[in-house]
């Protein structure tokens, strides 16, 4: 079986390859674009062999290092027949002379300024795409996408009527322009502002205080009432937005707008441990507004008092969204921080409490079981424990007892957190030799408040 070994976001590909070629690498590249993948394979250095669809050899590699926007995930080499005995350099500069050709066209046409506008349009840069859009329809007047896009742009009612309709005019046809024309009559009649906003979703006009989309019925904003109710959110709109923020986000990294966006529409999905993660990097990012923190600060006390809800999946392995992995810590200042334990098997508890404490200015480390735990003690020596009592392999009680019969650790602060209530168990854990007991589902302010006794 092939093990893949990396994935590399946010390069070009001919950057990619030559750096093979520099460093004499053997390695095979799946390289996506869209729903489209290719294969290169590389050997010593020179590309010897690629596929697409139908396509292998030479023609395959060009049409391959012709793409933008691309994801590339590395093997090990594949055995192939090598088919491609042109030279990396001369393939290069076949392709570079290509994409010329091909951006020259698309200028001429005008369909580079319009593809311009879009991408602003999709990062909700409204202001800018209105100008590109106005000059492209100044020598395109008949380009019936091109009006939709317009409308989706305005903010005015009449002025999206008035683009809609010239749409229509051009290509009532058109699925794009029919299911433009079915949205904005569903609901038109429920807009009562002049000026509306755009559903972050499926494009549909809202009144400005709405907090779900009456045509897709997605919750624009996290509320308590949206982190209880199921919803009836039509996940075909939301999966649509998911691939365009997450392309979005794969060219623009520190894309708040999208990092957001995805984090509402995995609340939407029920899917928190995602919303956790795309939440807590745009607060992060953007600590001045209090928007991004106050949603995040909600989500979290909703899982913190549902966590005794919560049943931890066995053998799971917790995956973070790509859009995650490229954080940068600072290391400068964590010697000065204090360190907490997190020993908790449920991934999302675990997850809500290590992002409190880390908003809180803790440096926070995880594990999930007893055997994890002592080593993370071992090796971290950390300032606090937070100790779950149900864990796989080695209940809480265990651990405890490991760590205050240890001369080294003794003196660390341990506190209990479980869902067993009650003055028996409390009892217990106090002779075990825990500085306090929280009982799930628990306040995050009230779990800080008893940290800040004991660090």
């Amino acid at each position: 079986m092939v093990t893949k070994t990396k994935k590399i976001d946010g390069f070009s590909l001919d950057n990619i390859v030559q750096i093979f070629a520099m460093e004499k690498k053997s390695q095979t590249l799946h390289v996506t674009r869209e729903s489209n993948v290719g294969t290169l394979d590389i050997e010593n250095g020179e590309l010897v062999h690629a596929e697409l669809g139908r396509l292998s050899g030479l023609k395959a590699a060009i049409e391959i290092l012709l793409w933008d926007d691309i994801q590339i995930e590395l093997f090990p080499l594949r055995t192939v027949p090598r088919t491609i005995n042109n030279s990396l350099i001369n393939i290069l500069l076949e392709v570079s002379k290509l994409k010329d050709e091909r951006k020259s066209a698309l200028d001429e046409s005008g369909e580079a300024l319009l593809a311009t506008a879009i991408e602003k349009a999709e990062q909700q840069q409204y202001k800018e795409a209105h100008v590109d859009l106005v000059q492209y329809l100044k020598k395109n007047r008949n380009n019936a996408a091109a009006w939709v896009w317009y409308s989706r742009i305005q903010g005015n009612v009449e002025i999206m009527k008035k683009a809609l309709k010239m749409a229509a005019s051009l290509d009532a046809d058109d699925p794009m322009v029919k299911e433009e024309h079915n949205k904005f009559a569903a609901v038109s009649a429920h807009l009562t502002d002049d000026v509306v906003r755009k559903c972050y979703f499926c494009w549909a006009p809202l009144n400005k205080g709405a907090a779900t989309c009456r045509y897709c019925r997605g919750h624009l904003v996290i509320t308590r009432e949206t982190l209880v109710q199921s919803g009836s959110v039509d996940t075909g709109w939301l999966e649509k937005a998911r691939q365009r923020y997450t392309r979005i986000l794969r060219k623009y990294p520190r894309s708040l707008i999208s990092l957001y966006c995805l984090g509402l529409i995995s609340v939407n999905n029920r899917n928190f441990q995602d919303a956790l993660a795309y939440l807590d990097k745009t607060a992060k990012m953007a600590p001045d507004k209090a928007l991004f923190a106050n949603q995040l600060k909600l989500l979290l006390d909703h899982l913190a008092h549902r966590s005794l809800e919560e049943q931890p999946v066995r053998g799971k392995v917790e995956v973070v969204p790509a859009a995650m992995s490229d954080e940068v810590v600072d290391t400068s200042t964590m010697a000065e921080r204090k360190m907490i334990l997190v020993v908790e098997d449920s991934s999302t508890t675990r997850k809500v409490i290590s992002i409190t404490l880390s908003r809180q200015g803790y440096r926070v480390v995880e594990a999930a079981d007893g055997l994890e735990a002592l080593s993370k003690i071992s090796e971290e020596r950390p300032d606090l424990i937070m100790l779950d009592v149900i864990l796989p392999k080695m209940d809480g009680y265990k651990i405890l007892s490991i760590i205050k019969g240890n001369r080294e650790f003794k003196d660390i602060p341990v506190i209990m957190l479980t869902s067993k209530d009650g003055f028996i168990n409390k009892m217990k854990g106090k002779m075990a030799g825990s500085s306090a007991y929280l009982t799930k589902p628990f306040d995050p302010d009230m779990m800080i408040a008893e940290i800040q006794k004991y660090v």
